[in-house]
């Protein structure tokens, strides 16, 4: 098959894959409502956590990480890194705006967490700056962005000069100003020290 094909097959594959919103297909399988009314109104991890508890969470990490490995190595399969990355930021975009779920989803991080542990273990070590964030300031969204927005730097860090490196590079750019897109509410309320803080007892939501 020729490049462009094979590009047209990771992305169509991916976008169908992260489409399967893992909070949603809980919140309304086992839970009986549509996660996206209750909490923050996000159908993501943290909502879930706050909304639904821990045991129907897991659930959705299990299957967030799933999609997003399944991706990923369909594309590495098919094209090596760059093709990881083809696929899973297409993982990321059916995730935040869902085909089966009226184009309404999460904001993506889980899924592009997965997809750069995939890519490159080096480049998911920026994780420590996310735990530390969220340690300090207890905002998840904020740990979320500035994690997100140092994965080009080590990539570029890392992988400068390699075959594909200008598409990868395009590729999490795009990445980082989607994910700060989908937060923009979050970083008002960052701004204005409104942001809801995360703990890990939070109760469930009726």
């Amino acid at each position: 098959m020729s490049t462009p094909i094979v590009i047209l097959i990771l992305l169509v594959v991916g976008y169908l894959l992260g489409s399967i919103n893992s909070a949603l297909v809980v919140s309304k399988s086992l839970m009986g409502y549509d996660i996206r009314t209750k909490g923050s109104g996000n159908a993501g991890l943290t909502n879930s956590l706050r909304v639904m508890g821990a045991k129907p969470t897991l659930l959705v990490l299990v299957g967030d990480i799933a999609k997003g490995v399944i991706a990923c190595l369909i594309g590495g399969h098919l094209m090596g890194s760059l093709g990881v990355l083809i696929a899973g930021s297409a993982a990321i975009a059916g995730h935040m705006f869902p085909l089966y779920f009226g184009f309404k989803g999460g904001k993506g991080i889980l899924v592009g967490a997965t997809m750069i542990a995939v890519f490159d273990w080096r480049v998911f070590c920026i994780i420590a700056v996310f735990v530390v964030l969220v340690a300090i300031s207890k905002w998840v969204s904020l740990g979320s962005i500035v994690a997100t927005c140092t994965v080009p730097f080590l990539t570029l860090y890392l992988h400068r000069g390699e075959q594909g490196f200008v598409p990868m590079m395009v590729i999490l750019l795009v990445m980082v100003a989607a994910v700060v897109y989908m937060h923009r509410g979050n970083i008002v309320r960052i701004a204005h020290g409104e942001e809801n803080k995360f703990s890990l007892h939070s109760k469930k939501e009726n």
